[in-house]
C-alpha cells in the first residue's frame, strides 16, 4: 500500500503536485492546506491569520481529485483565520 502525505501550500505549486500525484498513483493521499470552494468566483483566494497572508487555489481538492478520478475523495475541513 503506498500512502502519501504532503503539504499542499493551498495549491502554490499545484503545476507539479498534480503530475506527481498522477504519476504515484497513491493508494492513500492526505493533503494539508487543501482548499474546497466550489462556488468560489475566483481561481484564487486569500488566507489571513494576523500578519500572515497566502494565496490559496480555490479549487485545490477538486484539482487534485482529478489527477486520481478513480479513488474516493473526502475533505475534512479544519481552519483558523479569514478567508
Amino acid at each position: 500500500m503506498r500512502i502519501i502525505c504532503l503539504n499542499g501550500w493551498g495549491g502554490t505549486l499545484l503545476d507539479r503536485l498534480v503530475p506527481y500525484v498522477a504519476a504515484a498513483a497513491p493508494d492513500v493521499l492526505c493533503l494539508q492546506e487543501a482548499v474546497h470552494s466550489p462556488e468560489a468566483g475566483k481561481d484564487w483566494l486569500t488566507y489571513r491569520d494576523g500578519d500572515h497572508v497566502l494565496p490559496q487555489r480555490a479549487n485545490f481538492f477538486r484539482d487534485v481529485c482529478q489527477a486520481q478520478p478513480d479513488h474516493l475523495a473526502v475533505f475534512c475541513p479544519a481552519a483558523q483565520g479569514v478567508l
